[in-house]
């Protein structure tokens, strides 16, 4: 059985009682590149990105990224990585991941095994519609410490806590001085300046506020 999601923002399909071997098929197939799958036990949920999804999403990931280099932050950019483990009877996609504190422990290696490696230290999603299937759920059973959660105008921190549950931070544990109402601000901003203006402008205000 089928049902489809018409928000005016994402379409989001969800398909019931489908075997691992067939999501692993769909998953792996090129045709579906630009999708993003979740999975739990049987319960199969696509989503098309659409272009805002995606802005938001690049645009805090080069927030990241200016602001690890900026401090000279070891991380490693996973963006979309499809999280998957057969153990769990569960996958998913982030729409931005990075190791930070596992860093040195991933560096190196092109395809990780998430039953022995770790998971992403940090895993973004941008949610713009209301979400069908809730990945945080599925980030917890995985053990990722960090979730960040994006709904167009409010960015929200949260960590794993002793009981598999996430709870509410005011600052991020992977980046503890990094200024979430700033980073907030200027996505704020997207769709009324210009990408690289808002990235330069980030760079900026990190060299006049905050000391290496």
């Amino acid at each position: 059985m089928a049902t489809a999601e018409h928000a005016h923002i994402e379409l989001r399909v969800v398909l019931h009682g489908v075997p691992w071997a067939t999501y692993l098929a769909l998953r792996d197939v090129p045709e579906s590149r630009n999708i993003r799958m979740t999975y739990d036990r049987g319960e199969l949920e696509m989503m098309a990105p659409t272009k805002r999804h995606e802005n938001y999403a690049h645009v805090l990931g080069r927030l990241i990224e200016a602001w690890s280099e900026e401090l000279d932050i070891d991380i490693q950019s996973c963006r979309a990585m499809t999280c998957r483990r057969e153990d769990l009877e569960r996958g998913f996609e982030p729409d931005n991941s990075y190791y930070v504190k596992n860093e040195p422990l991933v560096w190196q290696k092109l395809e990780l095994d998430l039953s022995v490696d770790p998971p992403p230290d940090l895993a973004i999603e941008v949610d713009l519609s209301t979400d069908s299937f809730k990945k945080m759920p599925l980030c917890a059973v995985f053990g990722v410490p960090e979730v960040w959660r994006y709904d167009g105008r409010t960015l929200e921190v949260f960590e794993l806590g002793p009981e598999r549950q996430y709870l509410p931070r005011t600052s991020s544990p992977s980046f503890p001085r990094l200024p979430l109402l700033e980073v907030q601000r200027l996505l704020g901003q997207v769709g009324l300046v210009r990408e690289n203006a808002l990235v330069r402008s980030f760079r900026t205000w990190i060299r006049e506020n905050v000391a290496k």
